[in-house]
């Protein structure tokens, strides 16, 4: 298979882009095969992983290059040296020379590793793709004896993502979580997972990460929920996922119901709906963070001043603990923690998108002197029309002279606009919601730094949604709001 493989500068650059053609039998290889042709044979560990309608975008953030990869015609005239590797002619052995015996070095054997311990599932959620909606999800929940070192607990949960990685090949559009835990548990964990794994097969190497550090007061849980608790009531669904995908959500069913064929289990992820998610920093693990608060008119917390690189590095690491949560509103209320310590605001709003409607409405709130809550915009219209078009973070640095910024509903909030960052959660080229954070706390304006770190939450709510489907219901809306503002 062949492949157009376009290397370009990430930042400003004056060189022009290069374009090779090369062989190799997946989108990856051909990528290693480019970046070896010209003298880079680094991995791919830090790399931003996108996958775009036509191809697949990789970012190297050290060198500040970016790669395009889309598959070329077979007739396409490969570069010099982009040929794959010549295999032996059928019906003819490759001739080798005879390998030399060498008595190896008498030594002292190493220790045997610990043996594994047998994990136990205390939870397990899939969702199967179909022609429509062609993402695949999986989550499992295992406990391991009380004790087990973290180190095991990772060598545990590795070995399970083998065995899930092993039952999916084949698959495309793969999202994975896995958590291993000390403890059995009903409702909420007493203790944060020993380890966590999730893999975007778009994104290469699956992340491991240990615990974080535990708070020494509050904890709130967002583990996956266990076979004994009930699921959720049935969700609205609106439509779809990661960046360019479209997939749709199975309905949940009472724990009696068989599972469909095309799963082998069906308990529904931890925590009740009416608990609130925690407060995610970098590193961080379900279940080990305070709970939220959604109340209008508390006060947000006072900026930090940290680089682009770090602030994209805390919202990388909180992004695992958003995949854990059983509900879209428990997302939401995810989304406005991350956003409260990450980018303080004096207004921070969560909607979802109506698509029958063409409305988008507000299921979050935080912050603003007037309660909107479930207020309706349509999503024609100002900044959410513009920031759909987008299809990334739009940031408006004078929001008095900007016309995309008037908008009577702003004097709805009781908030003068002075600067304002405005994103989508978009899959498939479909909308499923909206973030929006207007005037920073502290004074300033939003820049570059603050958009492209909104894309990044507004591209990580989709995917969740994608597998949660969104909640319009005005009841739950506002019955979950206000036990999370009670809280």
């Amino acid at each position: 298979m062949r492949w157009f493989v376009e290397i370009s500068s990430a930042g400003p650059s004056a060189e022009p882009p290069a374009k090779l053609t090369v062989e190799a039998p997946q989108w990856q290889p051909a990528l290693q095969k480019a970046r070896a042709m010209r003298g880079d044979d680094g991995s791919l560990g830090n790399f931003s992983i996108e996958l775009l309608d036509d191809g697949y975008k990789a970012v190297d953030p050290v060198k500040k290059l970016r790669y395009v990869v889309r598959k070329a015609p077979d007739t396409a005239e490969l570069s010099p040296g982009g040929q794959a590797a010549a295999e032996p002619p059928k019906g003819r052995p490759a001739v080798t020379a005879p390998p030399r015996v060498a008595t190896p070095p008498r030594a002292t054997p190493a220790p045997a590793a610990t043996p594994l311990p047998n994990p136990r599932v205390l939870s397990s959620r899939e969702v199967a793709a179909t022609e429509s909606s062609p993402l695949t999800y999986r989550e499992h929940v295992y406990v391991v004896p009380e004790g087990t070192a973290v180190e095991v607990a990772r060598r545990v949960v590795l070995d399970r993502f083998e065995a899930v990685k092993k039952a999916l090949d084949g698959e495309r559009g793969v999202l994975v979580n896995l958590a291993v835990f000390d403890h059995a548990y009903e409702g909420k964990p007493a203790r944060a997972p020993l380890v966590t794994l999730m893999w975007k097969d778009w994104r290469g190497e699956p992340e491991v990460r240990p615990p974080a550090p535990q708070p020494s007061k509050s904890v709130a849980a967002a583990a996956p929920r266990p076979a004994s608790t009930p699921p959720p009531a049935q969700r609205a669904v609106s439509t779809p996922p990661p960046a360019q995908r479209s997939v749709s959500t199975p309905p949940a069913r009472s724990p009696s119901s068989p599972p469909p064929a095309q799963r082998s289990v069906s308990t529904p992820p931890a925590r009740s709906p009416s608990a609130p998610p925690p407060r995610a920093a970098a590193g961080s693990s379900p279940a080990i963070k305070a709970a939220v608060t959604t109340t209008t008119k508390s006060t947000p917390p006072k900026a930090r001043v940290r680089s682009a690189e770090e602030l994209m590095k805390e919202l990388e690491g909180a992004s695992t603990d958003l995949h854990f949560l059983s509900d879209a509103l428990e997302g939401a209320d995810f989304v406005i923690s991350i956003l409260r310590e990450q980018l303080p605001s004096e207004l921070i709003l969560v909607w979802f998108h109506d698509a029958e409607k063409r409305e988008l409405v507000l299921v979050r709130q935080q912050g603003g002197k007037h309660d909107r809550l479930l207020a309706r915009m349509p999503d024609r219209t100002g900044l959410a029309q513009a920031a759909i078009a987008n299809k990334k973070a739009l940031v408006i640095t004078d929001a008095q002279r900007d016309p995309r910024a008037v908008d009577a509903r702003w004097k709805a909030f009781g908030i003068d606009p002075k600067s304002i960052a405005c994103a989508p959660a978009l899959g498939g080229g479909k909308t499923l919601g909206l973030i929006e954070i207007v005037n920073p706390t502290g004074g300033g304006r939003y820049a570059t730094a603050e958009g492209n770190a909104l894309t990044y939450v507004g591209k990580e709510l989709a995917e969740f949604l994608t597998i949660q489907g969104v909640v319009l219901d005005p009841e739950k809306i506002r019955a979950t709001a206000n036990k999370a503002a009670a809280r």
